[in-house]
């Protein structure tokens, strides 16, 4: 049993070894069409990249939305992409700083976009800041079909929703409005 194991086994390392390759050819010389072959490559991702940052749309805001004894909030951006793969969506990014003793959650509440409501569907928004800490918190707005998507070329409303799961009396919600 042994010497069939060690012999499938050697068997399977030298198949391995033949499938290898190498970039030189017999003479020694680099094979060209392997090295041209990847510097294609390369230029077809650069371009890939150039193209999916020609199809986003960044409006920095860098807006003040609370600054108390418990929170500084400040909606920092917001960026529109189009993606041939993910379809369309609209990141809000804020910037959270807790000032509190306890753990926050951020959240994104009454989310609207030129003078329509989002359906909460599309919305993905849920950020942890610990104590003494400061994070990005985004909300996503994803594309889904059987659902209509915001243009987003007017106003964006929404609530930022503040909380602690550790002291359940603490909530706080700040209204957010920015005019295109």
């Amino acid at each position: 049993m042994k010497k069939l194991l060690f012999g499938l086994l050697l068997l399977l390392t030298l198949a391995l070894a033949a499938c290898g390759s190498t970039s030189e050819n017999v003479s020694g010389k680099v094979d060209t069409d392997k090295a041209t072959s990847t510097e294609q490559e390369a230029t077809e991702e650069e371009a890939v990249e150039a193209s999916e940052e020609a199809s986003n749309d960044e409006n920095e805001i860098n807006q003040l939305i609370v600054d108390n004894e418990n929170v500084k909030a400040t909606l920092v951006k917001i960026v529109k992409k189009s993606d041939d793969i993910w379809g369309n969506t609209i990141e809000v990014v804020f910037d959270v700083e807790n000032k509190r003793s306890d753990t926050i959650e951020v959240q994104a509440n009454t989310v609207s976009a030129d003078g329509r409501m989002v359906d909460e569907t599309l919305l993905s928004m849920s950020q942890e800041v610990a104590p003494g800490k400061a994070a990005t918190a985004t909300l996503t707005i994803n594309e889904y079909e059987g659902y209509d998507f915001p243009a987003l070329e007017s106003d964006f409303e929404m609530t930022l929703h503040i909380f602690s799961w550790d002291d359940y009396d603490y909530t706080e919600d700040h209204p957010v409005k920015v005019t295109f």
